[in-house]
């Protein structure tokens, strides 16, 4: 009897042994799918907020010419906002570079594009205004805005609802543009980074210029 229970014992230490290395490449894989799969599940996350259609608040900063500028002097007008700041080494360039894209595209018609910075202590109005002409800005259709940090941020947060901060000596903040409508209201938001999001802006600019 002894002996029929210790020959169970070593057939299931056999059969343990024999599962072990399934189970552990079964984890594995399981591990990798994860790890593949979060970074996507997080971007499409990202890529679809919930979209709330309000005004943007009233808000006075000061441009890239050292002139006032408010949200009264875009009444009436279309216009693509973004946040970014001058020194960022990552994707504000890129965030740029497609608002050149669009000053390009649409520099016959009446659109505005409006960037502010997130770093308003290091960008001032001079730095602002070297860094429009290194990517081309026209001064009379695009406008760098800089002034009180808690204003922008509020403005940022609470006003377009996109994220802005200043965190562990860096300014993380959405690559998101958001188009006004010109009675003021926030139209929509396109990721910067996504080409048909691009392309849906694009399309979504000359419907509100037949309008």
């Amino acid at each position: 009897m002894e002996n029929q229970t210790d020959n169970r014992d070593q057939e299931q230490r056999k059969l343990d042994k024999s599962t072990l290395p399934w189970v552990i490449l079964g984890l594995i894989i399981i591990s990798i799918a994860i790890f593949n799969l979060l970074p996507f599940y997080l971007k499409k996350k990202e890529q679809t907020p919930e979209i709330v259609y309000a005004n943007v608040p009233d808000f006075s900063l000061t441009n890239q010419q050292g002139q006032p500028l408010g949200l009264s002097d875009l009444q009436g007008k279309i216009w693509v906002a973004d946040f970014i700041f001058t020194h960022c080494p990552t994707i504000c360039p890129v965030m740029t570079q497609e608002m050149v894209k669009l000053q390009s595209e649409f520099d016959s018609e009446p659109v505005y594009f409006v960037s502010f910075t997130v770093d308003p202590e290091r960008d001032t109005p001079e730095v602002l205004s070297r860094y429009a002409g290194q990517y081309g800005a026209d001064e009379q259709q695009w406008h760098f805005l800089t002034g009180e940090k808690d204003q922008i941020y509020q403005l940022a947060n609470e006003g377009f609802k996109l994220s802005a901060a200043q965190h562990g000596g860096g300014f993380p903040h959405s690559a998101r543009f958001v188009l006004v409508a010109p009675n003021g209201t926030i139209h929509d938001y396109y990721d910067s980074r996504s080409k048909p999001a691009m392309k849906r802006l694009r399309k979504d600019v000359k419907t509100l210029l037949k309008k």
